[in-house]
């Protein structure tokens, strides 16, 4: 499904010349199958119950049938994929853009999963599976190495104490390796984080569908916005207002609505019919004030919390300005 003016995330990152065997991207498989140049594993033969019930589930999530295809194919791909001489930030776009280019150009709302279809669970765990797996793990493997080089003692010698601090610090450095490289691939790599905003907002102007809100919320939360300016808890009790709220709005079958014995996961269907209708803003904001209003005395949210959760709906969801949302957010850090 594409939208006017979806983002379709595109880097210069490219193979180097030091990898003999360049990773094929999505349309390409799908050109070369037609082709009958490309010939996936045949799989063990299968009762008809079997394969309808395998080409619904993925792990523990019911997906679609196109989607359940397109990720066989992806895991092809990445199985065949050769990242020799490849920096982290070129290989994190291969992947990123063979992704996107699958989904549509989707991958933003799909990493950032806020909100959307129950399926958008098993693609970002598959894509996050290939990154840790070509990033992450080789990047704590280098950081411990490096610290074990530059302390010369053998390991056997290191204290328990050092031992976790060593490997505190190798996580932390191949999580800012994955993250420099997310930052590459969404353009905002070197920006602070007030540019980062500004640059999503004018982004985002005029476009007025459900999936454009849904990708402008979600680049504010891949980019560090949101956290850099609410923080980490606010954030999390942001995500999920966000969540519940669009639950509300478009899940025929969220549970607060039909009750626990009807409920389920909004499916790809559901999505794909409200992802391109105009979105309100405001009216989506006062759905959440007022939802707000009804979880706070269960929560114990204080009167200052509240008006700070609803200067921060204000704020990124409907781009009104308020001086008093700095001084609320400075007296909830103290």
């Amino acid at each position: 499904m594409k939208i006017e003016g979806a983002p379709q995330v595109r880097t210069g990152y490219r193979k180097s010349a030091a990898s003999a065997t360049p990773s094929k991207t999505f349309g390409q498989v799908l050109e070369a199958k037609t082709q009958d140049r490309y010939v996936p594993s045949a799989p063990p033969p299968r009762t008809e119950a079997e394969f309808s019930l395998a080409e619904r589930t993925y792990g523990c999530v019911t997906v679609s049938n196109a989607t359940h295809a397109k990720l066989k194919q992806l895991a092809e791909l990445n199985a065949q994929a050769d990242y020799t001489g490849m920096s982290p930030d070129e290989i994190y776009a291969e992947i990123w853009n063979r992704y996107d280019e699958a989904f549509d150009g989707n991958m933003i709302a799909i990493r950032a999963y806020i909100a959307g279809p129950a399926e958008w669970t098993a693609i970002n765990n598959q894509f996050c599976d290939e990154i840790t797996r070509h990033i992450y793990n080789p990047a704590i493997i280098a950081a411990r190495k490096e610290g074990l080089e530059l302390d010369g003692r053998p390991y056997t010698e290191w204290t328990d104490a050092e031992m976790d601090a060593l490997d505190d610090s190798s996580i932390l450095k191949a999580c800012k390796t994955v993250n420099n490289a997310l930052m590459k691939v969404l353009g905002y790599d070197g920006m602070s984080f007030e540019k980062r905003e500004a640059a999503i907002r004018e982004k985002y102007a005029g476009k007025n569908t459900t999936l454009d809100f849904l990708n402008m919320q979600s680049e504010l939360d891949l980019s560090g916005v949101l956290n850099h300016k609410m923080g980490k808890d606010q954030v999390r009790t942001y995500r999920a207002m966000l969540n519940n709220q669009f639950e509300r709005a478009f899940n025929p079958n969220y549970i607060m609505v039909v009750g626990h014995e009807k409920a389920s996961f909004m499916t790809a269907d559901q999505w794909y019919r409200v992802a391109d209708q105009p979105f309100d803003t405001a009216q989506f904001a006062a759905a959440m004030k007022d939802n707000l209003h009804r979880v706070s005395g269960h929560n114990g949210w204080t009167e200052d919390y509240v008006k700070l959760l609803e200067g921060l709906f204000d704020h990124f969801i409907t781009g009104a300005v308020d001086d008093s949302l700095e001084q609320l957010l400075d007296k909830a850090k103290e």
